[in-house]
């Protein structure tokens, strides 16, 4: 059984998450970001940041010790939503307000499935809530996912064990979400 730190940044979902995961056969913690050290990573497995109010690039300086912790994880990685922006700034990308905020159901076309969307369909419907968006995708990532209004809806690092989603699985009314963290969790036994 895999163990999971969830990283709470203080987002409504982050209990979710937690539940999402241990649903599909892992042991979940949850510890808020201001607790998070690289030794603490190292106890896991594997390590899912959620989301949260902050807004990048304005509040990175908050979440400096979590952006240092994304440059070089030590274990595979998955950031959602907040934490994909996070991901994308500690890289050198660019994240800033979306043309069009995705609020509740948007449908997104998989580019690749990759590790994270092994077995899913296509196309399908997940759940949004963001005002912000990647706009510059950095070197050693490549986009795996997008929506008819937000081109960036995933990613994975060629070379790092990361992997980002602006949607949330951990929400009941994204189709396959269990799937998707189910996927996730191969990465942790690699």
């Amino acid at each position: 059984m895999p163990r999971v730190l969830v990283v709470s940044l203080r987002g409504q979902y982050n209990h979710l998450i937690k539940r999402r995961l241990t649903e599909v056969g892992a042991e979940a913690d949850m510890l808020d970001y201001t607790m998070v050290t690289r030794e603490k990573l190292e106890e896991y497995d594997c390590v899912v940041y959620g989301g949260g109010p902050f807004r990048i690039p304005q509040d990175a300086e908050k979440l400096a010790q979590v952006l240092d912790l994304l440059r070089e994880p030590p274990r595979p990685t998955l950031g959602i939503c907040l934490s994909l922006h996070l991901m994308i700034h500690a890289h050198g990308g660019r994240v800033g307000p979306a043309e069009h905020p995705e609020f509740g159901g948007v449908e997104i076309e998989v580019l690749d499935e990759d590790l994270l969307f092994r077995g899913l369909p296509r196309r399908f419907f997940v759940w949004e809530s963001h005002n912000d968006e990647v706009k510059v995708v950095p070197e050693g990532f490549r986009v795996i996912a997008r929506s008819q209004t937000c081109p960036v809806q995933a990613v994975v690092h060629e070379r790092l064990p990361l992997y980002g989603v602006q949607f949330h699985p951990e929400v009941q009314h994204t189709q396959h979400g269990h799937k998707l963290f189910q996927n996730f969790l191969e990465a942790c036994k690699r």
